[in-house]
């Protein structure tokens, strides 16, 4: 992934939310008899020094560019499924592309608030055509120390190969909520690159 060695500066809305993949992702993407990408996704999870993790790899049979836009909008990315309400406002970052900050309320079982920022840089690098993304929280609840993620997006055989890495401690969570997440951000980020309405969740 030639894109990646444009990637690895450190920038103005978060000092301390380097613009680099948190880690690498050891999944192949799923490959199939009949299809070499087809738009699907695995995943694995698991527990490590007090937070969960979670990565997932997968396939999104759409332009590069696209699948920037899903990555850049933040209806897309928030956790729609356990948020009851969001805002976002931009964030003025001259090394990437798109910066933004989300405000994400909780109510159950408590009404609790936190800042995620997100960093997002497409980058095209002669054939290397894809993105990465990184995010965190930044402010807000004692309930949450560590909430933090990151996405790379490569074109591969026509395809997006996007891999994406999540950790999370919160005071209930469990490598499932991790791995529920991902998934969610992923099926997100493939109905987007289509100009499909986004899951919904009751």
């Amino acid at each position: 992934m030639l894109f990646l060695a444009c990637a690895g500066e450190t920038g103005g809305a978060n000092p301390d939310l380097a613009l680099e993949p948190l880690e690498s992702v050891s999944l192949d993407p799923p490959v199939d008899d009949d299809d070499p990408t087809p738009e699907r996704a695995v995943t694995e999870s698991g527990s490590d020094e007090g937070w969960d993790w979670g990565h997932l790899r997968g396939w999104v049979k759409a332009d590069a560019a696209y699948v920037f836009g899903a990555l850049s909008d933040h209806d897309v990315v928030v956790d729609r499924r356990e948020m009851a309400s969001w805002t976002s406002e931009v964030v003025e970052d001259d090394e990437v592309d798109v910066a933004y900050r989300v405000n994400n309320v909780v109510t159950d079982p408590v009404t609790v608030d936190f800042d995620v920022t997100w960093r997002h840089l497409r980058v095209v690098d002669g054939d290397a055509d894809g993105s990465v993304s990184v995010w965190a929280k930044t402010e807000g609840t004692e309930f949450i120390p560590l909430l933090e993620g990151s996405a790379v997006a490569a074109t591969d055989q026509g395809a997006v190969d996007l891999s994406l890495v999540y950790h999370l401690d919160t005071f209930d969570s469990t490598p499932d909520d991790v791995e529920r997440y991902l998934l969610d951000l992923y099926a997100s980020i493939v109905a987007a690159s289509h100009g499909e309405p986004l899951p919904t969740y009751e």
